[in-house]
């Protein structure tokens, strides 16, 4: 018989992702991406976005395949927006379950139990998931790519198990891939690149290292040696030490407070983890039956790579752990799979059921919260952009907008203008709309260490006041 419950399950995460990335209000960056570069002028062709990505290679980052996507979704409008990053993040879902089942699988025979397992995990454990997936340019920078890495993955992570030589052809598609994969992003390039070429050693090791898999593994580095040569990121990390507020080596202590965070915040799939290796190893699985711990291994190894060369990065964003949250819940869901082949029982019923009942009622609780603060937040935006018009018809050219009435938190991002018309979103805004600066009249009061810690918020009362300027 046919499963249409987990088809049907994802049909809703499909939906749900869909409307809010359409109702979200674009913000900050996605201003900056609908304008060619350089310039304050709208995209308004194919040609125009690689105009841009072209100069933005020279003048500010080398991401240039998420910001290509970037732009042509935002130059197509909202609908194929929340279109591409609904269907990728359902497309991420089946990927992380197929990457630790280690092969292919019909969506109709995914277990349903392990699906909604990964949706609760990512809903759970990722850092600023309002920004990840809904900020379009953000999504761009790091659930795309980390989806389309997943797929690109595929073929190394099913020769683990059964090697297959696919051919020259197969290895120069891999090459160009591979290029692609490695120019995606910093932290994923060099994850990539190092997991990749151990997985190599292993193959190597069991004789069964094919032409293809070294051509995947020499695109993965081309592409990240394009990246990170790309003059636009020692453009930018120049114009951070001219500001003198940058101190590299100070900013290695506190990147490693926020690399701790990252952790802690994913403590969930972590104890699952290594819940999971310890069931393990009592049952004397891992020193009788190795190999089939390379992959789980090969994935944890690849999410904890991208987080930790985030140390070292001038700049440490709590949505870079992204990647490192989607390999480490693929890898519990590979340990999943070991335990279930070998039929090793690693909880109780009752047990499963209770935790799963307790992750949809937070599920049901905050996704509750977070879409009555994105209706608030529309009616707030109506206000604004009408306000704006006013002001725009009048002539005026030093706009003044009031604060909203909700704040960024975990799961709904607001990368709104402050007062300080110098701030990076503010002179983004003042670009699009051709006006010599924007400001809002107060910033908001801050209640907690960063956004990604608010899970819940009062909405519907201004986040300030004028005395808080």
């Amino acid at each position: 018989m046919t499963n249409l419950k987990t088809p049907a399950y994802l049909l809703f995460w499909f939906v749900f992702v869909g409307i809010f990335a359409y109702l979200i209000p674009n913000f900050s960056n996605d201003f900056r991406y609908m304008m060619v570069e350089g310039t304050n002028d709208v995209v308004q062709s194919i040609s125009d976005i690689f105009v841009s990505q072209y100069r933005h290679y020279f003048s500010w980052g080398g991401r240039t395949p998420p910001h290509v996507l970037a732009q042509f979704l935002l130059y197509k409008g909202k609908l194929a927006e929340a279109l591409a990053t609904a269907l990728c993040y359902v497309g991420l879902i089946y990927l992380i379950y197929v990457q630790g089942f280690g092969k292919k699988v019909s969506v109709f025979n995914l277990k349903l139990s392990v699906i909604a397992f990964i949706s609760l995990m990512i809903w759970m454990c990722l850092r600023a998931y309002g920004e990840v997936t809904y900020l379009l340019v953000s999504a761009c920078n790091y659930l795309f790519t980390t989806t389309f890495i997943f797929a690109l993955l595929l073929p190394y992570t099913r020769d683990i198990s059964k090697t297959k030589d696919r051919g020259f052809i197969f290895g120069i598609m891999m090459l160009l891939l591979g290029v692609i994969a490695g120019w995606c992003n910093e932290n994923t390039g060099f994850a990539i690149c190092v997991s990749t070429f151990f997985l190599c050693v292993y193959f190597l090791y069991k004789k069964k290292l094919k032409l293809w898999q070294v051509l995947g593994l020499a695109g993965m580095g081309i592409g990240f040696i394009i990246l990170v040569l790309s003059p636009g990121n020692k453009v930018r990390l120049q114009m951070m030490e001219s500001e003198g507020t940058f101190d590299y080596y100070a900013h290695i202590f506190i990147a490693f407070r926020i690399f701790l965070i990252c952790l802690a915040q994913n403590t969930i799939v972590l104890v699952a983890l290594l819940y999971l290796l310890i069931v393990s190893y009592k049952n004397k699985l891992i020193k009788e039956h190795k190999d089939d711990f390379v992959l789980p291994l090969y994935l944890f190894l690849t999410g904890f790579l991208s987080l930790a060369i985030m140390v070292f990065s001038p700049n440490f964003p709590a949505r870079s752990s992204a990647p490192f949250t989607f390999f480490t819940i693929s890898s519990v869901v590979s340990l999943y799979f070991v335990l279930k082949k070998y039929e090793i029982c690693f909880i109780n019923k009752k047990v499963a059921i209770a935790l799963f009942t307790v992750g949809f009622a937070y599920f049901a609780l905050t996704a509750a919260n977070a879409w009555g603060a994105l209706f608030t937040l529309k009616q707030d935006m109506v206000y604004r952009e009408a306000s704006i018009k006013e002001q725009l018809d009048n002539n005026v050219k030093d706009l003044v907008v009031e604060p909203l009435t909700v704040r960024s938190s975990r799961y709904i991002f607001l990368g709104d203008v402050r007062v300080k018309k110098t701030y990076f979103a503010n002179e983004i805004v003042a670009r699009y709309l051709h006006v010599d600066s924007i400001t809002r009249t107060c910033d908001d009061v801050k209640i907690a260490p960063h956004s990604d810690f608010i899970i819940l918020q009062n909405y519907g009362k201004k986040t300030c006041s004028t005395e808080n300027r």
